[in-house]
C-alpha cells in the first residue's frame, strides 16, 4: 500500500468571493481526478502556537506522493495555479507532508 500524502495549504486570499468563484469551487473536481480529497478548509482556524501564514488553511489527502505531484503538475491545475498565484492571493504556503501508512 502506498504512503498517503497530505497537502497543507495556507494562502493569503485577497478577495474571498472571487477566490471561491475562480479557484476554490473548481478545485474539488481537479483534486478528485487524482484521488485526492479535501479533509478541511477554513479561514476560521485556531492557532495554538506560533502564527498562521495565511487567512485560509486547507488540508488535502492524496493516496500517494505520486498522485499529489501529478495533480500539482497537471494541465488541469496549471491555469488555476497561475490565476491563484498571479491574481487571487498574496502568497502563502503549499506543503507536502508524508502521511503515516497506518492511517
Amino acid at each position: 500500500m502506498a504512503q498517503p500524502m497530505f497537502v497543507l495549504v495556507q494562502f493569503n486570499v485577497k478577495d474571498f468571493p472571487k477566490y471561491f468563484e475562480q479557484y476554490g469551487s473548481l478545485m474539488s473536481a481537479v483534486v478528485g481526478k487524482f484521488g485526492g480529497q479535501f479533509l478541511a478548509a477554513s479561514g476560521d482556524v485556531v492557532v495554538q502556537e506560533g502564527q498562521s501564514s495565511g487567512n485560509l488553511t486547507a488540508i488535502i489527502r492524496f493516496p500517494s506522493k505520486e498522485a499529489a505531484t501529478a495533480m500539482y503538475e497537471s494541465e488541469e491545475y496549471a491555469p488555476l495555479k497561475a490565476k491563484r498565484i498571479n491574481e487571487l492571493t498574496d502568497g502563502g504556503n503549499l506543503i507536502f507532508i508524508p502521511g503515516l501508512e497506518t492511517i
